[in-house]
């Protein structure tokens, strides 16, 4: 039975480029990425500037990201057991594979505006890969950033 799991960071000061998130496939398991969102919560107004997102998939042999934090999955339905899958935000080292990433998804937004992705078609992650959601370009001056990602968690 599938599980469906949140991952957040919230109130992250953001200045450089970094994986806002990075989920980890789990052993005899795979998980689907349902969505990601990402929203500046500044109380003033921070410059108004263009977020450059990425989303792709890592296969193969994959060296995590570091130099963020490593948000616990919090189940949808709380009867459910925690989550097999791993997460890792806000890596200022971004992750790496010595496969050939596939880039999943190239976009951006108004920093004003936030940004929610649902996927039509959900990548699906096994395991020893990662799906990366990445914050490709430096923001002008420090922004507080909040986001999510929802996954779901199948097998095993």
């Amino acid at each position: 039975m599938a599980r469906r799991y949140s991952f957040e960071f919230s109130g992250v000061a953001v200045s450089a480029a970094q994986d806002l998130f990075q989920i980890i496939g789990a052993a005899g398991k795979t998980v689907k990425i349902i969505s990601v969102s990402l929203a500046d919560i500044d109380t003033t107004l921070p410059t108004n500037q263009q977020l450059q997102l990425r989303a792709r998939f890592l296969p193969a042999t994959v060296t995590n990201g570091s130099g963020g934090s490593a948000p616990t999955g919090q189940p949808f339905d709380p009867g459910d057991a925690a989550a097999s899958v791993t997460c890792k935000a806000n890596s200022t080292t971004k992750a790496l594979t010595s496969g050939t990433a596939s880039i999943l998804l190239a976009d951006g937004c108004n920093i004003y505006a936030g940004y929610a992705y649902p996927f039509a078609a959900p990548p699906v992650i096994g395991p020893s890969e990662s799906f990366v959601f990445e914050l490709l370009s430096t923001v002008s001056g420090t922004c507080t950033m909040s986001g999510t990602c929802i996954v779901e968690e199948s097998g095993g």
